[in-house]
């Protein structure tokens, strides 16, 4: 049954490899930000299957954010020892709520504002859209990413402030001069 398994597993694995030449933080960086990525969610699901399933996970240059909404304190706390445990992690963004969480109207919304962003930073020539990473809770956007420069991420940051229904935009979008 898992034989079925191997292309999809196999292309999508080029699929992060082919992806990240273009990236900044090259190869390397990319399987190093998936196999963080994949640690965490592995140990997310063990600690609980809720907690997995309540906890977003998105890792760029080492840098964890964590977004979602959970039930309850602990489990918050669970989330972001989870998170800071995992070899090769150097921050933990903690963006989590303690809440019931959203809908399905807020989250198609959220789906809604990302799909958006995403479209609008792939038409335009000027922004590398591939550096970014862009995750939407209840109308919050948060970035994370490498910026060419101030002109290109403050596009960006314009481009998610006027999509209809953004809250808040919040950006964790470093400057590639800035990058050690």
């Amino acid at each position: 049954m898992l034989a079925g398994c191997a292309p999809a597993i196999i292309g999508g694995g080029a699929a992060v490899v082919g992806g990240a030449m273009v990236k900044e933080k090259g190869i390397s960086g990319s399987l190093s930000d998936t196999q963080i990525s994949t640690k965490i969610s592995i140990a997310l699901y063990q600690k609980d299957p809720e907690l997995h399933a309540r906890v977003n996970v998105n890792v760029q240059n080492g840098e964890v954010m964590l977004t979602g909404a959970v039930l309850t304190n602990e489990m918050h706390l669970d989330a972001v020892r989870i998170a800071w445990e995992t070899p090769g992690v150097r921050r933990v963004i903690d963006n989590i709520a303690i809440s019931e969480g959203a809908s399905v109207g807020v989250y198609a919304k959220d789906t809604w504002i990302t799909t958006q962003l995403k479209s609008k930073l792939l038409f335009d020539k000027n922004v590398q859209s591939i550096n970014y990473s862009i995750k939407t809770v209840s109308g919050n956007v948060y970035l994370m990413g490498i910026a060419q420069d101030h002109a290109e991420l403050s596009t960006v940051i314009n481009y998610a402030r006027n999509i209809d229904g953004v809250k808040k935009v919040t950006s964790y979008v470093r400057l590639k001069d800035e990058i050690v």
